[in-house]
């Protein structure tokens, strides 16, 4: 009887993949032999061969050189900017010029490491923003101006540069936390916005600041009210858990790096000549770094800065 092409072909196929069929591999001739100790298992049909030794991976080394290069360039970082806010205190000229070196300092850097490592150079370039508020306090002419006034005067080219960063940076607005919280966030906004009035008396009985809104008019009061939220609150907020604490993020962990953004600020109001000032800015810092990162928003640690900011100002000045 003729067999067809198509069984003669399939016979053809199933015997040049003999060896991989399963009925071979049951055979007893095909079973692995026992291996013998220090040599890895072999069967009847291939060789063996000994695994060469693993070598060490100098990608971990890579990483532990870089973290400890990022870790001594941040304790550097505040150490000079602890100086500098020390120095201003005693000396504001040569405040100013510690802050200017600084400043310059973090832009040649960033502009070495912008083609080599981009989100290394966005980091140093957010950390400008410390040195540039204080420059601009220190330099601008507050005897020809209001206290009030003084505050839109310093807040105008810090605005502008926040801004400018985020966009040389590419940084989203949503990345810098100009997006309203959600609404399973509410609880989390309301409560640090009421805890804004416990912690503006605590720094009015630390500082007892002269008050802004003294023999002002309602009118007046509320315009004031809205240049402090506008020209601290959001700005400081913008720049430090906005910019600040996202870039810093994106080179840290979350907690070291909310405790390095928190530092920053506790740092810049040592201008205050207060230890328990500082403690109470870097306590309020952590916790507004803490709500930003749970939140994804600025908003409502802005309101809470602000109502801090007016309690220090108007409020407690007129009633304590």
């Amino acid at each position: 009887m003729r067999r067809d092409k198509k069984t003669v072909k399939n016979s053809v196929i199933g015997w040049l993949n003999r060896d991989k069929s399963p009925l071979l591999t049951t055979h007893p001739l095909w079973r692995q032999t026992k291996p013998s100790r220090g040599y890895p298992s072999r069967s009847t049909h291939e060789k063996s061969y000994r695994q060469p030794p693993l070598r060490k991976q100098p990608r971990a080394k890579a990483i532990r050189k870089r973290n400890f290069n990022l870790a001594f360039i941040c304790a550097t970082y505040l150490f000079l900017i602890t100086g500098a806010e020390l120095l201003t205190s005693y000396d504001p000229l040569l405040g100013v010029v510690s802050h200017i070196l600084i400043l310059c300092g973090l832009l040649l850097y960033a502009a070495i490491e912008h083609d080599g490592n981009k989100i290394f150079a966005q980091f140093l370039t957010a950390l400008v923003i410390p040195p540039m508020i204080r420059i601009l306090s220190l330099s601008m002419p507050i005897v020809h101006f209001s206290r009030i006034f003084w505050f839109i005067l310093i807040s105008i080219p810090i605005f502008i540069a926040v801004f400018t960063c985020m966009w040389l940076l590419g940084i989203r607005p949503k990345d810098a936390g100009l997006v309203m919280p959600h609404r399973r966030d509410a609880p989390i906004e309301a409560g640090v916005i009421l805890l804004a009035v416990p912690f503006g008396i605590m720094e009015y009985l630390i500082l007892k600041p002269s008050p802004l809104g003294l023999y002002l008019a309602i009118p007046n009061l509320i315009a004031l009210a809205l240049i402090i939220f506008a020209c601290t609150g959001f700005l400081e907020e913008l720049s430090f858990r906005g910019l600040m604490q996202f870039t810093t993020l994106q080179m840290i962990s979350k907690w070291w790096g909310i405790l390095f953004v928190s530092v920053i600020f506790g740092v810049l109001h040592a201008g205050n000549l207060s230890f328990l000032d500082c403690l109470l800015a870097f306590s309020v810092g952590v916790m507004f770094s803490v709500v930003r990162y749970r939140t994804g928003s600025i908003y409502g640690i802005t309101v809470s800065h602000g109502v801090i900011n007016i309690i220090l100002f108007v409020v407690a000045p007129l009633y304590l």
